[in-house]
This record gives C-alpha cells, structure tokens and sequence, in this order.
C-alpha cells in the first residue's frame, strides 16, 4: 500500500476508534529550533534552518544550525560546519559534548575521523582536534557551549570516560539484545535490528547508539506486534542518519504524524508517546539514537494515558 494510503487509513482508523484529534507534522513545523524542556522538537529538517556565526575566543570562526536547546540548563544540539583547515588547540569545555561526524572528517591527534565517527568528551577534559578537507558535525552540548584553552584537563574532570574518536566500523554490529533492558518487551530471538553501541553512561544508563531498522510495518521494533504507541521515562533524541520512517507522536492537539528523510531530528522528552498507526519505513532508517538516564520503554494500545483506576481522569 501506497505512504500516503497508509497513512490516510491509519488515521480514518484513528479517528473512527480513539476520537482523536490528528495533524500533519508541516501543520506544527517551524523553521527554528525550540525548547526542548517544554515541548517536543520533531520533524525537523535542518536543511530548512538558517546557517549561524559560531565564535569562540581562541577559536577559528565556524558556522551552525541550532537543531533544539534546553532554556533550563543550556543543553543544545548543533549542526557545525567547520571550513577546511579549522582547528582547536587543547582545551576543554565547562559542559560535556558528544560529537559525530556526518560528512567530511577530522583528525583527533594523528588519526583521522571519517563519516560517522564518534567522541566523548566530560566537562573539563581537554582535547584538540581539527579539519583538513572541512565537515559537518552533530555536537551534542551537556550545557551552554564554551571553549578554554588548556593543555591539561581540569582538576576532577572525568578524564576515564572520554571517548577520543571512535570509528564507525570499529563498534561492532549486535543485536538489540546488546543493549541494557531498556523496555517491558521481550528482545524477539533473530531481531532484524542492528545495534553499534556507541557510548554507555555506567552509572546513569544514559547511551549514545545506532540503530538500523528495515523497512515494513511495524517499525517500532522490528519485532512483530507490539502495541501500537510507546513511551519512555526519560528524554530522546535522534538524528536520521539514512533511509526514512514516518512517525506519529502523541501531543495535547492530538495525532501529529511526518516522516523524516536523510538528516532529519527529533528530541522528545520524557513522557510523550511515539509510534502509532501510521508508523512506516518505505525502505529502512539508520538512527543515531541518544537516551537520557532512566531510559525504559512502555507499551500501550491507545494513545491517550490508561485510565489510572475506574472513573479517574485519562
């Protein structure tokens, strides 16, 4: 069948069963980032987003695409762009930052950091890198961005936990059942999920990871029939890395389905659930997933909340 039948018969289904309010994801998009403490951040394309100065004293002048932001704590996620023969002497930043290459490459001391590669690095772990041909990289900000140059780290900086460069083929390619249990299902035995485990908080469970999901429906998993809508306790965050998937999520207006493509985003906080009937890959969807602390994973059939007890509220 046809996205656009799917989609249109999922939501008839929609309204028919659940007396539920639906949209499009263009009927709620805007062309800018939004604050992700208070509302979902979805169907962002950041080829619609305007290209920004980023400065730093000390630093070679850039440019970037403010993907979310968190009013709260100054978290964010950016889309640089670093010109050729850019570079960061050592320093460190007073936020952790995670970055992942999506085109060109960068050099992390002598190694070279192609496409899809990966690094960690804590607050107050000093680091250097550069670029000779130029990219494009995904920083994932803990806090408000800052740079001080220093070439040792800061005293009690979690220097054991950085991750300094990670390339793509060297993460190995498992199963779901690779991953901590992080939902109230049960990993189906030859899942068609592949799974590159990218970086794994021990003490909080917060994780940075790959997915790839083959096309069909239902996507949710991979796995079969699970129910239709999924939450989870903590906050997440994907980039689509390649293929494309439609999703619905479960917002207070109603249904707001979209489908992403190549380098499309989303961060949902805490709570918001995701899935639906119209939930489709044409072809399949590499995500580049990041989860909060306390990721898990609950299912249900509907997507307005259970009924806590008999006639109490939804």
């Amino acid at each position: 069948m046809p996205i656009s039948n799917r989609l249109r018969a999922g939501l008839s289904v929609c309204g028919a069963w659940l007396l539920c309010t639906t949209a499009f994801a263009q009927d709620v998009r805007i062309p800018e980032s939004r604050d992700r403490s208070a509302e979902l951040v979805g169907f962002v394309q950041p080829r619609n987003l305007h290209f920004r100065p980023l400065t730093f004293p000390g630093l070679p002048g850039a440019e970037f695409k403010q993907l979310s932001f968190d009013d709260k704590t100054g978290a964010r996620t950016i889309l640089a762009k670093l010109p050729p023969g850019w570079k960061q002497p050592s320093g460190y930043h007073s936020a952790d930052l995670e970055m992942f290459v999506v085109e060109g490459g960068i050099r992390i001391g002598d190694k070279p950091m192609g496409r899809y590669a990966y690094a960690y690095y804590p607050a107050g772990h000093a680091h250097s890198f550069s670029t000779e041909e130029g990219a494009t990289v995904l920083q994932f900000w803990g806090g408000a961005p800052d740079y001080v140059p220093s070439a040792k780290s800061k005293a009690g900086a979690r220097t054991a936990d950085a991750i300094d460069g990670l390339l793509y083929n060297d993460v190995p390619t498992n199963g779901p059942g690779s991953l901590p249990k992080y939902r109230d299902e049960p990993v189906m035995q030859n899942s068609p999920l592949h799974v590159k485990l990218l970086r794994l908080d021990a003490s909080s469970g917060q994780k940075t990871w790959i997915v790839t999901t083959p096309g069909g429906y239902p996507v949710m998993s991979g796995e079969g029939d699970l129910p239709r809508w999924a939450s989870s306790k903590s906050w997440q965050e994907g980039y689509l890395l390649a293929g494309d998937m439609t999703i619905a999520e479960c917002l207070p207006q109603g249904q707001v389905a979209g489908t992403y493509g190549p380098d499309g985003y989303f961060f949902r906080p805490a709570g918001i659930a995701h899935g639906g009937l119209s939930q489709y890959s044409d072809t399949f969807a590499v995500w580049l997933y990041r989860t909060g602390p306390g990721h898990w994973e609950t299912y249900r059939d509907t997507c307005a909340e259970p009924t806590a007890q008999a006639g109490g509220a939804p």
